[in-house]
């Protein structure tokens, strides 16, 4: 799991605990500020104890059901209903503590996910590998292995292919399926990419390093659309292979889509970053086939 956005689940969960727990302190607060309420509650305890010590017998276990009885027609006087003078937890699993047995509730796991996919940028969650209606068995396979790959957590992915052959789909369902696996995940258009690259190289080294390590830190970096980028002199080459570098040295996977094709693709970029793009030691290359899915729904 991502150590800072687990820290922030966390303290999501601790919060809802805090609010219950602060709910039901304020829910007693005001009963014992009435006399009726209090009395019944030190009798009750007072019998209570007693039945404890062994005295009293049937006769105080009565008393004791009778002052029970009386608060709860107490509390229906005041409207308020007995399971407000406890905390109630959202998950009953962990009473929102976030673990069970030293090991992550699924509550926190869930809220983990959900702060994976708010920060991705994917397009839409409901894009995934379950949801796909893609029939073209050529493609179909190139889902399978992005799916392994995923799972795998072993090569990049360069998926090529023409204008509305499900690129960005694909691209989407890597995404949400990386954060249902707890990874953290970062979504970007190859066109916004290096728009960033560019403004951070004219605000200096600060901004520079700032850019590149959040976009080194995310486990799985999906770049939709290269070749749609105008090219920077100075800029997008070398902060593209400055990344690309970088990521590989660290093991983290990159995934790109690009409409042009492979050769496209060599003659546009220097052999730097076409050789990290396409090495089949490091990267899966597939085309996707079809034509525009969009004009065939019109």
């Amino acid at each position: 799991m991502n150590d800072r956005l687990t820290k922030t689940a966390k303290r999501r969960i601790d919060e809802r605990r805090y609010a219950a727990e602060e709910k039901a302190a304020e829910t007693l607060e005001y009963l014992r500020k009435n006399e009726r309420w209090n009395e019944c509650e030190q009798q009750l305890r007072s019998a209570q104890v007693s039945l404890a010590m062994g005295e009293g017998g049937k006769q105080l276990a009565k008393k004791i059901a009778e002052l029970e009885s009386k608060q709860r027609e107490l509390l229906d006087e005041l409207g308020i209903s007995p399971e407000e003078l406890t905390p109630q937890y959202f998950c009953k699993l962990c009473n929102d503590t976030g673990y069970v047995n030293g090991k992550p509730c699924r509550c926190l796991q869930e809220e983990l996910h959900r702060l994976i996919v708010a920060g991705s940028n994917a397009p839409n969650a409901e894009f995934t590998f379950e949801n796909s209606t893609e029939k073209e068995e050529k493609n179909l396979a190139v889902y399978d292995r992005m799916r392994k790959l995923l799972q795998n957590k072993s090569k990049n992915a360069l998926i090529v292919g023409k204008v509305g052959t499900g690129k960005t789909y694909l691209l989407t369902a890597c995404a949400n399926y990386a954060a249902a696996q707890g990874r953290s995940v970062l979504f970007v258009t190859a066109y916004s990419l290096n728009a960033d690259f560019l403004s951070a190289c004219l605000d200096g080294s600060e901004a520079v390093n700032a850019l590149m390590d959040s976009l080194i830190e995310a486990d799985l970096l999906l770049i939709d659309d290269l070749g749609t980028e105008k090219l920077f002199n100075n800029v997008t080459a070398n902060f593209l292979f400055a990344l690309l570098n970088e990521r590989t040295v660290n093991k983290k996977q990159t995934f790109f889509t690009s409409n042009l094709s492979l050769g496209d693709i060599s003659e546009r970029y220097d052999e730097r970053i076409v050789s990290r793009l396409m090495d089949k030691n490091t990267a899966f290359v597939a085309q996707l086939a079809g034509e525009d899915k969009r004009l065939a729904k019109r």
